[in-house]
């Protein structure tokens, strides 16, 4: 297992973030700085997330959604999300900032899955794509306190202490709050989530195939073999077919420019989409807005 220790910017946020890492179970993060400007983070995440609130606040916009993750308060957030996250010091406090994140990898959320006595659980399921804020008392305190000594020893960690730890985590979580051991449920069923939904929802957007298959849940292998079992089709052909399609439908109902239809539909080069719409369609993005008229 390795152990990062890397301190903060001593200029603007002095203090200490350190990072414990395992390839097979995920991240273990404390930062502990002074925030007396916010600081603004945003980033696709690569793994499911949990983020306590320690000191300070978090004012995050996931989606369409906003939440202020407050002191003695934590949330889950699943993979292939993007988040937009505001940093703030306490100002009744020198303006400390700290939390605590975790980055679970699957295998860890299907080994819990395994331990626990599901009887033991009625909540109410949580929506799949529900973000719910869960106050932490005193148990999880004591339990985030007792990671401390991890961070200040510079020697290795064995991976399987580690795991215990976040199993512990886990299931102090899953007490206190019952709704939490539903979204990781749901986690592990994303896992496998459809993927023509996935497909639909980011064809527009300028990712890789590469990352398409980590939103989708599969690895790129995965992903293509089962999508050209699907749809007959590579993931490639199929998203320029629906971009153009796409843009002719734009031409029919908007007033867009040629340029501003190419960079709605997701290219970046005007000629090169005009190639691919003629190629397509066997007329120019200029022939079809003649006809229009």
């Amino acid at each position: 297992m390795d152990v990062v220790k890397q301190t903060g910017d001593q200029n603007s946020f002095p203090g200490t973030h350190i990072v414990l890492s395992s390839k097979e179970i995920g991240t273990t993060e404390i930062c502990r700085q002074q925030h007396k400007i916010p600081f603004h983070k945003q980033n696709m995440l690569k793994e499911h997330f949990l983020l306590f609130a320690v000191e300070g606040v978090n004012e995050l916009r996931i989606g369409n959604q906003f939440f202020s993750l407050k002191k003695g308060e934590m949330l889950l957030i699943k993979k292939a999300t993007y988040v937009e996250i505001v940093k703030g010091g306490d100002a009744l406090n020198d303006f400390v900032y700290e939390s605590v994140s975790f980055t679970l990898k699957k295998d860890i959320i299907i080994d819990f899955i395994k331990l626990i006595e599901m009887d033991d659980y009625l909540a109410k399921p949580v929506p799949d794509d529900e973000v719910v804020v869960y106050p932490y008392g005193g148990r999880l305190q004591s339990f985030l306190a007792s990671l401390k000594p991890y961070f200040d020893d510079n020697e290795n960690i064995k991976t399987g202490l580690f795991k215990l730890k976040i199993l512990e985590l886990l299931y102090g979580l899953s007490q206190e709050n019952p709704r939490f051991l539903h979204q990781l449920i749901n986690l592990n069923r994303y896992e496998t989530r459809d993927l023509m939904k996935t497909m639909e929802a980011h064809y527009l957007q300028p990712y890789t195939l590469k990352e398409l298959a980590h939103i989708s849940g599969r690895s790129l292998s995965s992903f293509r073999r089962e999508f050209e079992s699907m749809f007959h089709t590579t993931p490639a052909r199929w998203i320029q077919e629906k971009r153009l399609q796409k843009a002719k439908d734009l031409f029919h109902s908007t007033q867009l420019t040629i340029a501003n239809v190419c960079y709605e539909v997701g290219y970046e080069n005007v000629s090169h989409f005009s190639r691919l719409y003629k190629s397509h369609f066997g007329y120019s993005p200029s022939e079809t807005k003649k006809r229009i008229i």
